[in-house]
Parts: C-alpha cells; sequence; structure tokens
C-alpha cells in the first residue's frame, strides 16, 4: 500500500471514529453486541469503499489528480537492482 493509499485510509478511519462519536447516544439504546457488529461493519464498509475509490483513481485520471491534491501524489515506480552473490 503506498503513502498516499495509507493516508486516505487514515483519513477515512478519522472520520469514521468522530462520526461514531457523535452518534453514540444514538447508538447507546443498542445491547453491546449489536452495537459491536454496527461498527465493525460500518468500519469494513468504509474500508471498501476506499479502496474502490483508490481503484477507480487508477482508472479515472481526474480522480487520481484530486487525491493526490489532497493525499500527495502516488509514487513513481522505482526499477530496483538487485546484487546477487556468487556462489
Amino acid at each position: 500500500m503506498s503513502p498516499r493509499d495509507r493516508a486516505l485510509h487514515r483519513h477515512a478511519q478519522a472520520v469514521l471514529e468522530q462520526e461514531l462519536l457523535r452518534a453514540r447516544k444514538r447508538l447507546a439504546d443498542l445491547p453491546d453486541e449489536r452495537r459491536s457488529a454496527l461498527e465493525d461493519t460500518t468500519a469494513r464498509v468504509v474500508a471498501a469503499v476506499v479502496d474502490s475509490m483508490l481503484d477507480e483513481s487508477r482508472r479515472e485520471p481526474a480522480l487520481a489528480r484530486a487525491l493526490a491534491s489532497i493525499y500527495g501524489p502516488e509514487p513513481a515506480w522505482e526499477p530496483r537492482v538487485f546484487s546477487w552473490a556468487a556462489d
């Protein structure tokens, strides 16, 4: 995962946590297990949405530029040279 991808996931997680805090009063009426399940499911949905956005940004230049303007550019591919010791 690139630094840009990690930054977007961290941002989405921070927004999710903030929104869950705001919803705690409304969620307090749910049994603990249901509230926990709701929070877990919401976190999985948010992660899936972020992954979908990242996938789409690889096909859609306008989205890639928008994400780069917020989270930084996708790092350029750099060929790596490995030296192998002779046997």
